[in-house]
């Protein structure tokens, strides 16, 4: 079974502009998440899946800077860039997470596989993971089923086409009560980055090598870094609840 963990990235962002590229220590904060997420020695392929927008093309030399894989699709549909990405690269799994969590929980990839073998879940899920630091499994079998059925053109959020169907099997992954912490990790408004900063210089040096394990129990014992965007969780999750109404089929 390849596995490949697929970056969903556009540079084409109104709350924090060309947040994908902002530099974290002299480096792009998607160029620190795909090195992070090749510590994984389960991952078999990297791949940056972002769009035909000439505005994307920096993100396609990022890529090749990094021995990544690189995919363009639609700006839009982000189910159709997984599906071409899979395609392109020969992937029988998908881990998944957009450029918005460049700390994904790399430690936590080999529990997910494992997971899927024993379920055959067609989407799996680690929600009880911080906001960040989780991510998706995606059968591609089950993704191709989805992209050839979608009405929606516009699939940027996109769980609810395998969570409201009743023919996918959709599994939410097991997870240590006391990682179910409330933190926020993801990157959508400028208090996010100016988290992420104080973080990274908090981690010291190789920030991005630290498991989601270790950085979960330094904030436990740095609350003062979690007040710094925390109140951005709630127009997050409006923003993100209005998104899942759109989900439909042809």
């Amino acid at each position: 079974m390849k596995v490949g963990f697929l970056i969903t990235v556009r540079l084409k962002s109104t709350r924090l502009p060309m947040k994908a590229i902002l530099k974290l220590q002299e480096k792009e904060m998607v160029s620190w998440m795909i090195k992070r997420v090749k510590l994984s020695p389960v991952v078999d392929q990297v791949v940056i899946a972002t769009s035909t927008n000439p505005q994307d093309d920096q993100l396609e030399i990022i890529a090749k800077r990094e021995n990544a894989g690189c995919f363009r699709g639609s700006e839009d549909d982000v189910l159709g860039r997984l599906y071409g990405a899979a395609k392109k690269y020969q992937l029988d799994y998908i881990l998944s997470a957009t450029a918005d969590c460049p700390l994904v929980a790399y430690d936590f990839f080999q529990k997910a596989v494992n997971t899927y073998r024993q379920t055959k879940a067609d989407l799996l899920t680690c929600l009880k993971l911080p906001i960040g630091l989780f991510f998706y499994g995606i059968d591609v079998k089950a993704l191709k089923k989805v992209v050839d059925r979608k009405r929606e053109t516009n699939t940027e959020v996109w769980g609810g086409f395998f969570i409201n169907d009743k023919q996918f099997k959709v599994v939410d992954m097991t997870i240590d009560e006391k990682y179910q912490r409330q933190l926020r990790l993801t990157i959508d408004y400028p208090e996010d980055f100016r988290f992420l900063e104080s973080l990274f210089v908090g981690l010291g040096k190789n920030a991005y090598k630290k498991t989601g394990v270790e950085i979960i129990d330094y904030l436990a014992s740095h609350p003062d870094l979690v007040d710094i965007n925390w109140h951005c969780q709630d127009k997050y999750r409006q923003r993100i609840g209005q998104q899942i109404k759109k989900t439909r089929y042809k």
